[in-house]
């Protein structure tokens, strides 16, 4: 219960006590920074194990390998110490452990353990350690910029018992994999000195010594100690016990059309390009990326939206500051890890958070919040762990025939949540979804058996506070992800096409302070955090905690869709837990369930226009292309609240992002009507081009340089300057082009 200790407090105490505690958790990135807390005391692991996760301590216990802030590059030595103690932070953590992989683990469908092992960094499966010189370095193995390395290469370790305890190996580096560009493959490299074993140096340096009894003697600690990522046998997420499928490893997915590989490089990302700008109609394209005066333009159209609603008697489902705080944390998301086949470091996630006002034929208002996202988590995802992952569905093969989905790819994903608030349903089929179909009418279930599980969207259903799409609890042959032993420790999944999906919640799951929100999210506030939105435009919180007794509606319990509505919050989701029994196979189990989006919607969404639909085709359907943005579908200018869109004084932003390749934005905003002129000059002062050189009305205004000249032809990279002039205001800014 709140205390007032003095009148100056009331605000805080009326905020406290009665409103909304409206928050997102914090972003992997600052997990990373996060100290773990946790008392760690290092224990080997019982054997050497394919798959196995370990933190390689030397011989003094003092020091442990680790990999440098950009992942690639010289492996360094760290301090074991702040890892006991819990004063390392995640960051340290995840940079210090590895995972040892059998050089034949991709390929157990048709070969054994071969014995020798890559060792990967847990923070990027897709690299490995190799040599550089007698240096140990991290290099890329197999994402989809490998090719493109200037050297491409990876060590081949056996790891033999150094004092016949099982509790201290020394690794040698056995053999040497290059890549051929012209085969397109590794090779053995002959010229490999097979006698060579790794070894910290007295200056912490580490090197590899062809002298065995140099060697240095590790510890491989199991890391699952200090960060439990596994999923064991009978555990909630793998109640059934299922044991690791040896099923080979499925190949990326390939262009239907032309045969060619579907995957594509992150910087030529369709949700980046000046087709994705183009296709957004002028009005709403000041809102697109993340910057002040995206974030000023996003703010604007969305009050001017609520203005709206409540001029038609209609209202936000929600307040706001839930849509704004939710905008924010989507754009806050950057790929700290290489756990994804065309992932880059440092980039984002979530690419554009906009809001859209828009009428049907009807003139009827449905405003949407429109997320342009990748559809990748920021950290590791660990797939290579998980027990069964689905076969690729070959026709007439059965699963042990099938390879299976352990890598992922980028997506481009249209994600449209509706603002308005459409009401509840009473009854289940309240909500109409024979146009779309449902888990349990494509299972040919009788309309007598469609329930909260079934009733609901054959694939997403929602979208995280990380930009990764949510599906419905149950999968496609109406078991539950944990069951089916499909997933990994942070709830995820990759289906056949390697896109990305929460089933699970994997807070619930392990606690472990690297899912997709955390026990340490929680700490100053008065209700779990806004972990998602699902698409009948009901938001989604984390779960009550156990032990958090004096949450705001804690006490209030969930219905049979996972919500419930209490205090300020209008009716919202939580992930939850619960005990269920379900049959799998001849077998039937019953374990606890974590459950992040359980399946029906309670929203009603007979009327919510392009519902379900994620597709970037959306801009080319004259149904709902307006609903996204479309070029040309704004009607902003004709709303009588559209002063609200007028800043009140002259501002002009860094462009963003800066450095860029190949696509950015110059930001502006204007009080008043005022001439305008935009020119790009190289370093040595030459015109590269005129972007604007006219009068514009008043407005947040962005404009775009895809990095060519007025001829169209493509500059090199390197430093540029551009001016800007609004009226009698004039400013010059640096911007860098990399290639």
């Amino acid at each position: 219960m709140c205390k007032i200790k003095s009148n100056l407090f009331i605000f805080t105490f009326l905020t406290m006590c009665f409103g909304a505690d409206i928050y997102a958790p914090k972003s992997f990135n600052d997990i990373m920074a996060d100290a773990t807390g946790k008392q760690w005391t290092p224990v080997s692991v019982n054997a050497v194990e394919n798959r196995a996760h370990v933190i390689m301590i030397d011989n003094t216990g003092s020091y442990c390998l680790k990999v440098g802030l950009d992942i690639k590059g010289s492996l360094v030595v760290g301090d074991v110490s702040s890892l006991k103690d819990g004063t390392a932070t995640y960051g340290d953590a995840l940079r210090s452990m590895f995972q040892i992989l059998d050089m034949n683990t991709a390929s157990l469908a048709t070969n054994s353990l071969s014995g020798t092992y890559t060792i990967h960094p847990e923070l990027a499966s897709y690299y490995a350690i190799d040599a550089d010189g007698s240096a140990l370095t991290i290099r890329d193995k197999s994402s989809f910029y490998q090719p493109n390395e200037s050297i491409s290469a990876y060590l081949v370790f056996t790891l033999a018992d150094a004092g016949q305890s099982s509790v201290s190996y020394t690794v040698k580096a056995s053999s040497r994999y290059v890549y051929n560009a012209s085969t397109s493959a590794f090779a053995i490299d002959n010229s490999w000195n097979q006698s060579q074993w790794i070894k910290v140096n007295t200056d912490m340096t580490v090197v590899l010594t062809s002298v065995e009894s140099e060697a240095t003697a590790w510890t491989l600690a199991n890391a699952r100690d200090l960060i439990d990522i596994g999923v064991d046998q009978a555990s909630e997420f793998n109640p059934g016990s299922t044991s690791w499928q040896t099923n080979s490893f499925a190949a990326y997915p390939v262009d239907q059309n032309t045969g060619d590989l579907a995957a594509w490089n992150y910087d030529d990302s369709p949700l980046k390009t000046n087709q994705f700008y183009n296709n957004v109609d002028d009005d709403y394209q000041n809102q697109l990326g993340h910057s002040e005066t995206a974030d000023a333009a996003a703010t604007a159209v969305l009050n001017v939206i609520d203005q709206n609603l409540i001029n038609m008697g209609e209202s936000l489902r929600y307040s706001k500051e839930t849509y704004l705080a939710f905008r924010s944390a989507l754009l806050e998301n950057n790929f700290s890890s290489v756990d994804l086949y065309n992932a880059k470091l440092g980039e984002r996630t979530v690419e554009h958070v906009y809001f859209t006002s828009a009428y049907d034929d009807d003139g009827v208002y449905h405003p949407f919040m429109v997320i342009a996202t990748h559809n990748a988590p920021s950290g590791p995802q660990f797939l290579i762990d998980v027990a069964r992952p689905p076969g690729d569905g070959t026709p007439g093969t059965n699963y042990d025939q099938q390879t299976v989905t352990r890598n992922a790819v980028l997506e481009q994903k249209l994600v449209k949540i509706p603002l308005k608030d459409y009401g509840l349903i009473s009854t289940l089929l309240d909500n109409d979804l024979t146009s779309y179909g449902t888990l349990g009418s494509d299972a040919n279930l009788s309309q007598s058996d469609w329930d909260v599980d079934n009733y609901t969207s054959l694939s997403s259903t929602g979208i995280a506070v990380d930009g990764v799409i949510i599906y419905p609890s149950s999968n496609n042959v109406l078991i539950y992800a944990s069951l089916a032993a499909e997933i990994t420790s942070t709830g995820i999944h990759v289906g056949r096409g390697m896109g990305f999906h929460y089933h699970a919640d994997g807070h619930g799951f392990n606690g472990n302070g690297i899912n997709l929100y955390n026990s340490n999210d929680y700490a100053g506030h008065t209700h779990p955090p806004l972990i998602g939105f699902v698409f009948d435009g009901i938001a989604l919180f984390g779960k009550n905690d156990e032990g958090t007794t004096q949450l705001d509606g804690v006490s209030e319990t969930l219905d049979e869709y996972g919500g419930h509505t209490h205090d300020d919050y209008g009716y919202h989701y939580h992930a939850h837990s619960g005990t269920t029994t379900q049959q799998n196979g001849p077998n039937t189990h019953t374990f606890n369930h974590n459950f992040l989006q359980k399946g029906a919607f309670k929203g009603l969404i007979n009327d919510v226009p392009g519902f379900l639909n994620v597709n970037t085709n959306q801009f080319m359907d004259n149904d709902i292309k307006r609903y996204v943005g479309g070029s040309g579908t704004s009607v902003l200018g004709n709303n009588i609240n559209s002063d609200q869109l007028i800043p009140s004084k002259v501002t002009i932003y860094q462009n963003y992002p800066n450095p860029f390749n190949p696509t950015t934005s110059i930001n502006y905003a204007l009080s008043n009507k005022a001439f305008v002129s935009v020119f790009i000059y190289d370093v040595l002062g030459h015109e590269v081009k005129s972007l604007i050189n006219a009068e514009q009305e008043a407005g947040y205004k962005s404009i775009h340089w895809n990095a060519t000249n007025s001829l169209g032809k493509s500059v090199p990279a390197g430093m540029y300057i551009y001016t800007i002039q609004v009226g009698g205001i004039r400013q010059t800014r640096k911007m860098v082009l990399l290639k």
